[in-house]
């Protein structure tokens, strides 16, 4: 029995330590999906057409999980402290659920940080291209607050079709109003000083760059501890059903000063003698 409790009293611990990092990973999910204004621009403009928006929807999930898993951890201490097997089972089984999401996020996020983050930059620009009006609006806040034209540079504007052009890649009001500039021919230096040279893709990849790992981090850290909370549970489980399945021993206390007639039969004379009860021998 004392092996049990321990391993309850662990599994206890281990479950609060699943809450803890659950609530991070609810917390950073809300966080970055709607609150961090500049991870929720950089979100809608790496939504390219061969792409779509896959860190949208891994956030989607990550807050997901982190929500199912509070809960998780509040029915799996419930059961283990009232000793409830078969709630027990369903439990380890949304265990298994969240573990393949934790892990699934974690192999799509390590593949977008190899994979599609090297392209990101010819895909923004293609967009940008593409949709010239809807990706320079979302653009426009990051050019502001990091003093930054276009994608790449300044130059990811000389090729598109866009009327006026964002007054937020000028260090001067309305710069565009440069001839120069207007007719997509070589830009004078007086003019080149008034723009911002540098383009955004180096914020743009910064702050995707931290989405990720966050993902990756979390997501490996709350896989590896919810493996290891199955492998508890499952072994509270069978520790339990071998407590429920020892066998029951029936003791016999003599009663004392109960006259036995000599005439009774012998079997009718002993059961009469005693009272049975039942008394539950544990062996672990």
């Amino acid at each position: 029995m004392g092996c049990c409790i321990n391993a309850a009293c662990f599994f206890c611990t281990l479950c609060l330590c699943i809450g803890l990092a659950s609530l991070i990973q609810l917390c950073l999910g809300v966080y970055l999906t709607f609150i961090q204004q500049d991870v929720i621009t950089i979100n809608q403009l790496v939504k390219t057409d061969q792409f779509d928006s896959y860190l949208f929807y891994i956030l989607l999930v990550f807050i997901g999980l982190g929500l199912i898993t509070l809960i998780l951890v509040f029915f799996s201490i419930y059961s283990t402290v009232r000793r409830l097997k078969s709630l027990s089972l369903f439990i380890a089984v949304l265990w298994i659920f969240t573990i393949i999401l934790n892990v699934v996020m974690f192999v799509i996020s390590l593949l977008y940080y190899f994979v599609i983050l090297p392209q990101l930059p010819s895909l923004l620009k293609r967009t940008l291209q593409q949709n010239p009006l809807a990706t320079s609006t979302l653009l426009d806040p990051l050019q502001s607050r990091y003093t930054c034209c276009g994608f790449n540079s300044k130059d990811d504007y000389a090729t598109v079709s866009l009327n006026p052009f964002p007054t937020s890649c000028c260090r001067v009001p309305n710069c565009w109003q440069d001839t120069d500039i207007n007719n997509h021919i070589a830009l004078a230096n007086a003019t080149v000083s008034l723009m911002h040279p540098n383009g955004c893709y180096s914020v743009i990849n910064k702050y995707v760059t931290i989405e990720l790992w966050i993902l990756v981090g979390v997501a490996g850290v709350c896989a590896l501890l919810q493996i290891l909370a199955l492998t508890f549970l499952c072994t509270l489980y069978q520790r339990y059903k071998k407590l429920d399945d020892d066998p029951k021993f029936i003791v016999n206390h003599l009663t004392a000063g109960i006259p036995i007639n000599s005439d009774t039969p012998k079997d009718i004379q002993s059961s009469s003698q005693t009272i049975e009860e039942t008394v539950e021998i544990t062996q672990i």
